[in-house]
């Protein structure tokens, strides 16, 4: 229950949806009861009444949750002008995960769509600090990290597009065009795709050794 209220936090979660979530097809008569007394001992949980406040036609949790925390910061890193400020942002961002997300309450199917949603926020901030620190010049620093994901995300083509400018960078030119083969090779044989046009621009940007690489 504090799970769902959390993900919709400031918002009106409705009986109806949290009953469905705590009981599935097999709530009981008792149901808007028993919510009554669970959001009573969620406020003693959280040490504040005002917390959690009943708002036709559920309730509503009032907490500035790391989910909030993350969605702003990472807004506040696209407004940010500065290179630096925005890879503080996003690093901020990043520290909110402490664990995989709801991994107390797997096992139920909305609840592991959301999981997999917050999972997908972090990959696209971990994207995001990644392009902040090449264009800060951290090629370098960044290959094992890269090379790391592409194991670990063997169809993320970001990934393995970041992977390539890296190497690149730091003179590793055949490196790189072998990083492209392989990613499409992968893609092939597992899924039956083509690189995206954007690797494939890379790609050839790579063999022409294009300046604007640089």
């Amino acid at each position: 229950m504090l799970a769902v209220l959390a993900l919709r936090a400031g918002e009106i979660v409705s009986t109806d949806r949290l009953g469905e979530v705590v009981w599935g097809d097999h709530a009981p008569r008792t149901a808007a009861n028993t919510l009554q007394h669970h959001v009573s001992y969620l406020r003693g949980v959280l040490g504040d009444r005002a917390a959690i406040v009943a708002r036709a036609p559920g309730y509503v949790l009032y907490a500035d949750t790391d989910l909030l925390a993350v969605q702003r910061l990472m807004e506040l890193s696209k407004r940010e002008a500065d290179p630096a400020g925005r890879a503080a942002h996003l690093r901020a961002a990043l520290a909110c995960w402490r664990d995989r997300p709801l991994v107390d309450v797997a096992g139920h199917a909305w609840l592991d769509e959301q999981a997999e949603r917050i999972a997908a926020l972090r990959t696209d901030a971990v994207d995001a600090l990644t392009e902040v620190r090449l264009s800060l010049g951290e090629h370098a620093l960044l290959v094992p990290e890269l090379e790391w994901r592409g194991r670990e995300q063997p169809f993320h083509e970001h990934v393995h597009g970041q992977l390539m400018l890296a190497l690149y960078r730091c003179g590793r030119q055949r490196r790189a065009q072998r990083r492209t083969s392989a990613c499409g090779n992968t893609l092939g044989e597992e899924l039956g795709i083509d690189p995206n046009p954007a690797l494939r621009e890379l790609e050839a940007a790579v063999l022409r050794q294009d300046t604007a690489l640089d």
